[in-house]
């Protein structure tokens, strides 16, 4: 069953993790989005329960580590705040070791080798919100048409699911879907049993459709398309 939205009209967002630069960046991606609010930060694990109880946010973001036991850890979390959903941000070597984790109440899981706005992406879907790409976007100036609003403020906007039509193929689609799993040129090319070389080409040929310059840009239009859609739960492999 899926976790009621937020009921005020921002979603805070509270972050557990030892590296302080990971903390400063995280709290700095936070803030590129008007409608989420940083609702603190800490530095281990045995404060993330205080964190909690003093700032009840919406979304608590957990760097994993090995030493760290995420089973006791989201369980204790969820016994106190059942309705704060959690997101773990992981190493991708540490994938095999999380598996047992996902039934273990997590709500979403993201790799610290993806770019933010997949992260910003997560957090809105746990939520039961669309993307952050396009949740907001400003009103219409004062003229605009019937059902636009001329206050000036910013106001959600769901995105279509809807995309324009840039005849993208079968294997742009798929090469679309593995770097938003944030595969390597390398690592797609072994995916799909062809050259880096083409892989190139086919990213060139994406970028071209999407009118963009670089994966994360790609990312931003994919999610903002519906191409792409953040899970509650990473698919995760062994091997």
């Amino acid at each position: 069953m899926s976790n009621p939205q937020p009921s005020h009209d921002h979603i805070t967002v509270g972050i557990v993790s030892r590296n302080h630069l990971v903390r400063i960046g995280l709290q700095a991606a936070l803030v590129t989005q008007p409608h989420l609010r940083f609702a603190g930060a800490v530095a281990s694990e045995f404060d993330a329960e205080a964190l909690v109880a003093r700032a009840h946010p919406d979304v608590l973001v957990i760097e994993t580590e090995p030493d760290i036991d995420i089973r006791e850890l989201v369980y204790s979390l969820k016994s106190s705040a059942p309705t704060t959903r959690i997101i773990l941000l992981s190493g991708a070597e540490e994938k095999t070791g999380i598996i047992g984790s996902v039934s273990s109440g997590i709500d979403g899981i993201v790799l610290t080798i993806q770019p933010p706005v997949v992260l910003l992406a997560t957090i809105h879907h746990v939520c039961g919100l669309p993307p952050a790409t396009t949740m907001y976007k400003r009103s219409a100036p004062s003229g605009a048409t019937s059902g636009e609003s001329s206050s000036g403020e910013d106001r959600p906007q769901y995105p279509s699911t809807a995309y324009p039509d840039m005849s993208l193929t079968g294997r742009e689609r798929e090469i679309i879907h593995l770097v938003g799993q944030a595969l390597s040129n390398k690592d797609i090319a072994e995916r799909l049993c062809i050259s880096s070389i083409t892989v190139r080409h086919h990213l060139t040929n994406i970028f071209g459709k999407f009118d963009v310059n670089n994966r994360q840009q790609l990312l931003l239009r994919a999610f903002e398309y519906g191409l792409l859609r953040p899970h509650r739960t990473m698919p995760l492999t062994t091997d």
